[in-house]
């Protein structure tokens, strides 16, 4: 009888392996078409309790709605989309000086080094590091800014038929319990990571960080990985210890309060995600959709979880990405 068990587990998994690498050629094949659809999708999710309490509360008819919703998305888009432009600028203008700072850093490296009898070739990296082009990337990255741009006219076309559509009545008990908690993941997130992007924002801005907005937007975005993504630029930047360990250590401390207290208290253990699970996301979903990728990993991977705890056949993989697997009932 265990060997049976054991037998169908081993069945199980192969199938399971085989599905997810059937899956992943799917989704990147159909890229073009499902990252748009999927973040209309997540849009459309994150402003439904927007769309309610006015229909509600406020007794608007819902195409009214929809629209002031739509307009107050893209309101927010006109706005963050400047400064983090203006950010960008900033630092591709001052990318001579940081090259140079690298360099002196090199230099401070090697002179180190050779304490220790170690001998490199210091003109080698001076000159791979002068070679770099950093023109390139900065086309590069204008170029997918304006195809994102593009995209998210589409993003929003996509968001107004979804959300003018008719809502079915008969929906299942279970299938209802899976949308009432993504809505609550993606709202209460939206919320609590904008809140946490803000303040770190913020200390990047007060402390004089350059690209403070770009990094206060990464936060908002990546949450705890994004906070040490200032580091290099700040020892690049500032000559004094204190204001690398203030960039440091403040965003970090604002994100366990609010990531670790504050979360917890909110979602519970509905939507926990283990933090290796969050770090493969990221690459698996970066892998297969590219930045985007990315950037949705964290709700995406959330919502699989979600999904995967309402049905016994799934839950222990749900349990997996919690990283409670070994736990007992």
């Amino acid at each position: 009888m265990n060997q049976i068990i054991e037998t169908n587990r081993i069945i199980t998994g192969s199938l399971f392996i085989i599905a997810t690498i059937a899956v992943s050629f799917i989704l990147n094949f159909a890229q073009p078409f499902l990252v748009p659809l999927v973040i209309a999708l997540l849009i459309r999710i994150l402003i439904d309790p927007i769309i309610d309490y006015q229909i509600d509360f406020l007794r608007i008819h819902r195409l009214a709605a929809v629209l002031v919703s739509l307009c107050l998305i893209i309101f927010l888009f006109i706005i963050i989309v400047p400064f983090i432009g203006k950010s960008v600028i900033t630092f591709l203008q001052s990318a001579d000086d940081y090259n140079n700072k690298v360099l002196i850093l090199v230099d401070i490296g090697i002179s180190k080094l050779k304490d220790f009898n170690l001998e490199i070739d210091r003109e080698t990296i001076r000159n791979s590091l002068n070679q770099l082009p950093l023109l390139d990337w900065a086309s590069a990255i204008l170029s997918n800014s304006a195809n994102f741009i593009s995209k998210f006219v589409l993003v929003i076309i996509m968001t107004l038929f979804l959300l003018l559509g008719k809502k079915s009545d008969n929906i299942s008990p279970v299938w209802n319990d899976i949308i009432g908690h993504v809505k609550k993941y993606i709202f209460t997130k939206f919320i609590t990571s904008s809140i946490t992007g803000l303040a770190a924002g913020l200390i990047y801005w007060f402390l004089g960080l350059e690209l403070a907005f770009i990094f206060g937007s990464l936060t908002f975005i990546l949450n705890f990985i994004a906070v040490l993504l200032p580091i290099p630029i700040a020892i690049l930047q500032f000559t004094d210890l204190s204001s690398v360990l203030l960039i440091i250590f403040l965003p970090a401390i604002i994100h366990q309060i609010i990531g670790n207290i504050i979360e917890p208290k909110i979602f519970g253990d509905a939507f926990g995600l283990h933090p290796i699970t969050i770090i493969l996301s990221l690459i698996f979903w970066g892998m297969i959709w590219g930045i985007i990728g990315v950037l949705l990993a964290a709700p995406l991977t959330a919502i699989i979880r979600v999904t995967f705890e309402r049905f016994e056949s799934t839950k222990q993989i749900a349990r997996l990405l919690e990283g409670k697997v070994h736990l007992q009932n």
